[in-house]
């Protein structure tokens, strides 16, 4: 699920969790899938900002949900976990993400297995 931080009305972070309880004292909400940081939020909808967002931003912003996901998949890595094929793919996708043609702008975000 992908939920946001609000700070003064705006998307502070974005993360993929679990559920929206997962992070003790952190409330979190579910936002789009389109949303990201620096969205507006009333309390009720997220709103895209004007387009001002530099290239570098944007990629940070792709950067940080790239992270949020290789993360949430990290205990497939431990040593005592036997990583799928699969799982593996996925996670080397990840990694290859600004590496694509496009990037930041066009993504084709890798399809959990």
């Amino acid at each position: 699920m992908r939920a946001a931080r609000i700070e003064t009305g705006l998307v502070a972070d974005l993360w993929e969790v679990p559920s929206l309880t997962a992070y003790e004292g952190i409330t979190l909400i579910e936002a789009p899938d389109d949303a990201g940081m620096g969205w507006l939020y009333d309390g009720s909808v997220f709103t895209a900002p004007a387009n001002t967002r530099t290239d570098e931003e944007i990629a940070l912003e792709a950067r940080s949900k790239r992270n949020s996901l290789l993360a949430a998949t990290d205990w497939t890595a431990s040593t005592d976990v036997t990583m799928s094929a699969e799982m593996t793919e996925y996670r080397q996708a990840l990694r290859d993400v600004p590496a694509q043609a496009g990037f930041p702008s066009t993504i084709a975000w890798p399809t959990s297995p």
